[in-house]
């Protein structure tokens, strides 16, 4: 049961395709359901493979579109042929249906004070920007004032059908927040400097926040926040990033509450990108509680940490979104305060006017802070205690901060994981160990980051098929070694090759050398690096883990191979960010001829359907559907789940699908009719194969 005001209403999205062979773009589900409605334009996200391709088809198609900075993607309103025509683009990657997001609140009238930790700590997150994509922050409020804390401010402007498509971001902005006042609670939670509640009796600057000289970078995207505006505020964040010193990202809202993960979402491709980028991302759980598996889809990408709400007395707060037992990223990461919590006020706002502060001692107060619940309050909480431990050392990568949270997270018993995560924050605690870990930071930012973009990185060991061996090699048993054992290089010129598809690639490497030794890298036959490996203390007894990344290789398969110019150096294991293919890999195709004929039909309601057969190894399924008769036919691919994973359904004859199947056996190839006297019909399908040599 919802018990929150704002919720989401996103649909769904869980799509994914197989690395081995181009198809069709994949279409988001929302969009599936949308184009088989009478509509004659569909608001849409197209993400292509690069920047200036989906820009160049994008204007052959003569339509207004906006295109983002950092990443490939538009937004755009098509016709439903033309999203057609770009889907069967092979450099279009997918297309989602711009659909509405909300912000996350929970209203309550009761005050807690949950910002005093940088008063003893002594750190304040002097020196730390925090993007707050929200509604907006009112920079006029004494405590967030434009040109101090607020050190921009931006109101974005994007709209798909006025004068080709106008994408502005308005800086300088001294109020972006004039109709909602939920993003500026949420940037007083994170480094409000309580300049209005600076001669409280009890604390001076008694209402600021947990980072209260932490910068803010104001992202307005309004009110009626969409898919198309969260995409534009990360967009600014990843290009203005080194310009604004842009450190962390915080989001108070999302939807597709209870949906898998989908790695190919915009908003999840986004974050990635901006986690990629050495950004902290945070999103808040949602307020679908109690109920279980109602966490934001965006708020489970296993690259941002997912926040959940909990009470001044370090309870669960009965309307924070719960996972589900036991279900990879479903469940939160952290708790944080989220329940009552005091922050800046936007006056005249719908939000703002919500649980205003009654202090007879402080009467101003009404006017500059309110009270209200929910993760949107837990969530920026955790940006500032980010802040607070990127001041105490900058070096530390975001994998580095989520985990050192989570490994210093005070025990909530009552609770299981998929509730509340590894447990409430314990701000001390998580100061006192990031002053001493070391930060790997440089090392992330070559790449070697904890997720790739699709969640796990593919991993294969020393004894996988898919490695090719030459020179002279032996295995070792270890016990620390990924899978029990180590392949030692007893040459100075022992190699190691593999195929993989996508654009990174990590090595684990093991020394068993007390002096440094040298090890090459190359891809599709050209070194590209040269490292020493040596970790002290090493000795034949006492191996020595290491890490090595290759990064930026670009898109498809490459020849990697690593050589060994150093005795006693080993391979552990091989990563990669996409899949490992056979070196000797082949693809064949075999094709299926179906006829049939279709009696009298209006709007699908006579349906066929025809068997096709898809083996292990099968990766690429193109059909054509085919007729002469005056008539309209609709065609879908239905896996053996009975589940709809391709479709054409326009005016077009022929109608052509395409799909990268994830599963063997039986699918159908289903025909309706939607406009149809007799209609004989003839499907051709193409299955691709790939096999070894």
């Amino acid at each position: 049961m919802k018990s929150a005001l704002f919720k989401s209403s996103l649909l769904t999205i869980a799509l994914a395709a197989s690395e081995l062979a181009h198809s069709d773009a994949l279409i988001g589900p929302n969009l599936t359901e949308a184009l088989t409605s009478d509509e004659s334009n569909y608001k849409v996200i197209v993400t292509g493979k690069d920047k200036a391709g989906v820009s160049v088809l994008m204007q052959e198609l003569h339509v207004p579109y906006l295109a983002l900075q950092t990443m490939p993607m538009v937004g755009a309103t098509l016709t439903k042929s033309q999203i057609e025509a770009l889907a069967a683009n092979p450099n279009i990657k997918s297309i989602y249906q711009d659909v509405p997001l909300e912000y996350y609140n929970y209203t309550s009238g009761e005050i807690t004070g949950a910002h005093i930790v940088h008063d003893t700590l002594g750190l304040t997150g002097n020196g730390v920007t925090v993007a707050v994509l929200d509604s907006g922050v009112d920079a006029t409020h004494p405590d967030l004032q434009l040109g101090e804390t607020t050190v921009e401010n931006v109101k974005i402007v994007g709209d798909l059908d006025l004068l080709g498509g106008i994408n502005v971001f308005v800086e300088k902005v001294p109020n972006s927040d004039t109709s909602s006042g939920h993003g500026t609670h949420v940037a007083g939670t994170v480094a409000g400097t309580g300049e209005a509640s600076k001669d409280d009796s009890r604390r001076a600057h008694a209402e600021d926040g947990i980072a209260p000289e932490a910068g803010i970078v104001g992202l307005g995207a309004g009110e009626g926040i969409s898919i198309l505006y969260g995409l534009l505020g990360f967009d600014y964040a990843i290009a203005n990033q080194d310009r604004l010193s842009i450190d962390v990202i915080t989001n108070s809202w999302g939807g597709g509450d209870g949906a898998n993960f989908d790695p190919n979402n915009p908003i999840n491709v986004a974050s990635y990108e901006a986690y990629r980028n050495g950004m902290v991302v945070s999103f808040a759980a949602s307020n679908s509680g109690p109920d279980e598996n109602t966490l934001n889809q965006y708020a489970i990408a296993p690259w941002v940490i997912n926040v959940a709400a909990g009470t001044s007395e370090k309870l669960l707060a009965d309307f924070s979104s719960r996972g589900v037992a036991d279900v990879q990223y479903k469940q939160p990461d952290i708790t944080a305060p989220g329940q009552s919590i005091t922050s800046t006020r936007a006056p005249n706002t719908a939000i703002g006017a919500m649980g205003p502060v009654i202090d007879l001692n402080n009467p101003s107060y009404a006017l500059y802070y309110h009270t209200i619940s929910g993760t949107s309050m837990a969530t920026p909480f955790i940006a500032g205690v980010a802040a607070l431990m990127l001041e105490a050392n900058p070096d530390l990568s975001p994998d580095q901060v989520e985990s050192i949270m989570m490994e210093t997270a005070e025990p909530m018993p009552d609770y299981q994981p998929h509730e509340v995560g590894s447990g409430y924050i314990d701000v001390p605690a998580a100061i006192q160990l990031a002053m001493e870990t070391t930060g790997n930071m440089r090392a992330f930012m070559d790449g070697d980051t904890l997720w790739s973009s699709k969640g796990e990185w593919t991993t294969i060991d020393n004894n996988d098929e898919k490695l090719n061996y030459e020179g002279t090699w032996r295995e070792l048993a270890i016990k620390d070694a990924y899978e029990g054992s180590i392949e030692i290089g007893t040459s100075t010129s022992s190699s190691v090759k593999t195929v993989v598809n996508g654009d990174r690639v990590r090595f684990t490497i093991v020394t068993r050398r007390k002096r440094p030794g040298t090890v090459e890298f190359y891809v599709d036959g050209k070194l590209v690096e040269r490292e020493v490996v040596h970790v002290p203390g090493t000795d034949k007894f006492n191996p020595g883990f290491v890490t090595f990344t290759l990064d930026n290789m670009g898109e498809g398969a490459h020849n990697v191979e690593l050589v060994t110019r150093s005795r006693n150096i080993a391979l552990d294991r091989i990563e990669v960010d996409g899949s490992f293919l056979s070196d000797d890999v082949v693809f064949s195709e075999r094709t299926q001829l179906d006829e049939g004929l279709m009696g009298p039909s209006a709007e699908n309601l006579e349906v066929q359907e025809l068997p096709l057969e898809i083996q292990r190894g099968d990766t690429k399924i193109e059909s054509t559907l085919s007729w002469d008769a005056v008539a309209d036919l609709d065609f879908y691919l239905v896996d053996p789940n009975g589940e709809e994973v391709a479709s054409s359904a326009s005016l077009a004859n022929p109608e052509v699908l395409a799909f990268e199947p994830k599963v063997a056996g039986t699918h159908l190839l289903r025909v309706t009719g939607f406009i149809s006297v007799a209609t004989p019909f003839t499907i051709e399908t193409t299955v691709t194969s790939a096999s070894n040599n």
